[in-house]
């Protein structure tokens, strides 16, 4: 029994294979990929490293990794031949036209090990391509989640890469990776990260995608993301109350006085649910109550305006229409 236990011990105290956690993250068992996940967020730092680079690594240009690879295919050992063709062929279909090319000035065994990649690639069809984007959904999302500021410049790297119209889910989780960072990143990298979360949010569509966006400009605190803000809370063509309520929250957290007078502009909005949320963000921003009736009309709440007006001037050092 004593052995046993011992045995357990050591078999605890044996180091992690971060690289086959990484593999389990595209696997097809949901299940197994939700389990290596957490795995891989209970290693914390540790893992990071592997990460970045499993990351910057999921969708690189074709021609640059079927270089890479095919440099291996003409190694002695045959195993390594052998897992550089399962390799070759995870890139997916965008490496087809690169293998092809290579085919003809190849010598036999490499050609038949390039055709062998393009035949399992095009037999799979876009199964391999898919499990790559989990992976790396799941990996944006442990990075974000790990406060690491190493992280920062691949997240940055994911969201210029590629046309803008491409990946669209990984980049809103790219996105909303870089807003959990904010902490351990520079100025200039939350700026240049507002800068791609206010991109991505003008190619967005859906309402509950922009309110994520949203979520991440917030945290990001960046100044320059204040103005395009307070547009789209202005805009009278946005009928979408909840997403401006979103729009609210993060000028809010941003903090800039340009963004206070923009929420306070909305408490005489004509809608009454966009001035109950205007009310509650600046009470909450302020920590007191200015006594602003979202039922009533401007004019009605004149004290009440004047009152939030006077904090605003206070809280920034300036007047109010400066």
């Amino acid at each position: 029994m004593i052995a046993a236990v011992a045995f357990l011990s050591l078999l605890s105290l044996r180091p992690v294979d971060v690289d086959q956690l990484l593999e389990r993250l595209r696997t097809e068992d949901a299940a197994e990929r939700r389990k290596a996940q957490a795995e891989l967020a209970a290693l914390g730092a540790e893992a990071v490293p592997a990460m970045i680079k499993t990351l910057e690594t999921a969708s690189p240009r074709p021609e640059e990794e079927v270089a890479r690879l095919v440099k291996k295919l003409g190694s002695p050992s045959w195993k390594e031949r052998s897992e550089t063709t399962q390799a070759l062929a995870r890139l997916g279909r965008s490496a087809v036209p690169v293998l092809e090319a290579l085919i003809s000035t190849a010598d036999a065994e490499v050609a038949w090990r390039l055709r062998s990649a393009i035949v399992e690639i095009r037999d799979k069809a876009g199964q391999d391509e898919q499990l790559e984007e989990l992976r790396a959904a799941a990996l944006c999302d442990l990075l974000g989640q790990s406060g690491d500021g190493r992280a920062a410049a691949t997240l940055l790297k994911l969201l210029a890469a590629d046309g803008p119209d491409k990946r669209p889910q990984l980049k809103l989780r790219a996105c909303q990776a870089l807003g959990l960072l904010r902490g351990a990143m520079s100025a200039a990298q939350a700026e240049e990260a507002a800068e791609r979360v206010l991109q991505t949010l003008e190619r967005t569509a859906g309402p509950l995608e922009k309110s994520m966006l949203l979520k991440a400009l917030g945290r990001l605190g960046a100044p320059g993301a204040v103005r395009p803000l307070s547009a789209l809370l202005a805009d009278r063509s946005e009928k979408n109350v909840h997403l401006k309520r979103s729009c609210m929250a993060a000028l809010a957290a941003i903090g800039e006085a340009r963004g206070v007078r923009a929420i306070t502009a909305a408490l005489s909005s004509d809608d009454v649910y966009l001035r109950q949320g205007a009310a509650a963000v600046l009470e909450e921003l302020a920590g007191e109550s200015f006594d602003f009736d979202p039922r009533k009309t401007p004019d009605e709440n004149k004290a009440a305006l004047e009152k939030v007006q006077a904090w605003g001037a206070a809280k920034h050092g300036k007047s109010w229409d400066d």
